[in-house]
């Protein structure tokens, strides 16, 4: 993906970011564990992310050179 996203509503991505901060901080709370421990399972969540969307377009990309 060369082209940089943006969204088409700039509240939506405001209000999605709220909705996982505060997803964020009750699982922090739930689990009673520091701003340090919350920060890296958020990074660990988001590195499953680009980690699958780096996998599809390695297969895409083996699949044209077919």
């Amino acid at each position: 993906m060369t082209e940089e996203w943006k969204p088409v509503d700039s509240q939506i991505l405001v209000d999605a970011w709220e909705e996982i901060k505060d997803c964020a901080e009750a699982i922090q709370k739930d689990l009673a564990c520091p701003d340090e421990t919350i920060s890296k399972m958020l990074r660990s969540v988001a590195e499953t992310f680009d980690n699958t969307v780096e996998d599809i377009l390695d297969k895409e990309e083996q699949d044209w050179e077919k």
